[in-house]
């Protein structure tokens, strides 16, 4: 039967790179088994590439927002505009100044901040 054939994440191998999926993990196990050092860099470069396009680079941080809706409650869109300019392309190379400032760690100033530092769930 159908029910038969079906496969259990809880009866799979575990997850190393979990946000990428099992096929990329497939890939990557595929690569450990590659003799050829040239061949395996080769298909390893690959695969950076493909990682590269599942997971956005820049991505919605409120540490990077919160100072955006300040200056705009003063009345300055200008932070707002260009955060909407990096997350239109969210996968794609930038300027190495945008790069500087938006992908990067959290501010040390923002760890245990409420509301910016993390999300909660607790209602």
């Amino acid at each position: 039967s159908n029910m038969e054939a079906m496969e259990y994440n809880t009866e799979r191998k575990h997850l190393i790179l979990r946000e990428y999926g099992r096929n990329v993990q497939r890939m990557v196990t595929y690569l450990a088994t590659i003799e050829n050092h040239e061949k395996r860099n080769s298909y390893a470069a690959t695969l950076v590439e493909l990682m590269k396009s599942i997971n956005p680079k820049y991505t919605w941080r409120e540490w990077l927002i919160t100072p955006a809706y300040e200056k705009a409650e003063e009345g300055d869109y200008g932070l707002i505009k260009e955060l909407q300019a990096v997350l239109d392309k969210p996968y794609e190379e930038q300027s190495l100044d945008v790069q500087k400032k938006y992908d990067r760690l959290k501010p040390k100033k923002f760890f245990g901040a409420g509301g910016v530092s993390h999300y909660s769930c607790s209602s």
